[in-house]
């Protein structure tokens, strides 16, 4: 079997982004990814991003105020350290079950045998190897295929990158086993639900990608939730893709930026809403200002 690669554990993370765009439907105050944040004891400015996890080459871009703003900062923090080796190496094996799963007896024949022949193009095995990888991981290498466009971009392994070439530290606001938890505790019957309509031959799973990236390029928080729909499969899990992971956040924040410039970046669904990073910070006593990105 073929190593997990960086890009799937990746798309892992944009299937988090997915179903958390779904959830979060409150209207973003201003069309912008790029925050300010002062105050409350805070002896330098620090920078909050919103991130799309995985984009196609053509429309992936960094900014000239995002790259103004990580210059400025003197430590990088992300959702998770992807800069440390154990934390992806936690990200791969947790998207593995020795044990396997019985994909052929759980989808349909049809949906059973796109799979398959999705998994045999970009991975070299079919789903009689590949039935070892948890129902997530299966959604997660299916995101390649859905967004069709060679090897994608990603924001965070960027800012890494950036970072060894300025010294900067890359630290994370919670661990890769944690992330994986969260769908360790959805059913996956669940699960295979969301996979079944990923491999539908609707297009809706494609549509609804592009309608986020051009929400996410507009920097339109309230359209990228209008373009997903309604999902109310989705609503009994809110607490623990988002108002949970937040609430978590912002003692880790406060710390980190405590004495330290730090340039935060986290997927772009964390900042919007009644239980959002902005809102959270600014409760917790921090000016959070918009900046032009």
């Amino acid at each position: 079997m073929k190593r997990i690669s960086a890009v799937a554990i990746k798309a892992f993370w944009t299937m988090v982004v997915l179903v958390a765009f779904i959830l979060n439907g409150a209207a973003q105050e201003t069309k912008t990814l790029l925050w300010e944040i002062s105050g409350n004891g805070l002896q330098k400015t620090s920078y909050l991003f919103g991130t799309i996890h995985l984009m196609c080459k053509e429309d992936f871009v960094i900014s000239d105020g995002v790259k103004d703003a990580f210059a400025k900062a003197e430590q990088i923090a992300l959702e998770v350290d992807l800069d440390n080796p154990s934390e992806m190496q936690a990200f791969q094996a947790g998207m593995v079950d020795m044990a396997g799963f019985d994909y052929k007896g759980t989808l349909s024949e049809k949906d059973y045998n796109r799979l398959d022949e999705v998994m045999k193009a970009n991975y070299g095995q079919g789903m009689a190897t590949m039935r070892i990888m948890k129902p997530f991981g299966i959604m997660s290498a299916l995101y390649g295929e859905m967004m069709a466009c060679g090897t994608p971009e990603s924001y965070e392994l960027s800012f890494i990158t950036m970072a060894k070439g300025q010294n900067k530290e890359v630290l994370g606001l919670e661990s890769a086993a944690s992330q994986v938890a969260l769908f360790d505790n959805i059913p996956v019957e669940e699960q295979i639900g969301w996979l079944s309509d990923m491999l539908g031959d609707s297009g809706d799973s494609k549509t609804e990608w592009n309608q986020m990236v051009a929400s996410y390029k507009a920097q339109d928080l309230k359209a990228l939730y209008a373009s997903m729909g309604e999902s109310p499969e989705y609503a009994k899990y809110e607490k623990e893709l988002l108002d949970d992971r937040n609430n978590a956040w912002i003692p880790k924040i406060a710390e980190l930026a405590k004495d330290k410039s730090t340039f935060i970046a986290v997927g772009a669904m964390h900042l919007a809403g009644g239980s959002g990073v902005i809102k959270l910070l600014r409760e917790a006593g921090y000016t959070v200002k918009p900046m032009t990105n």
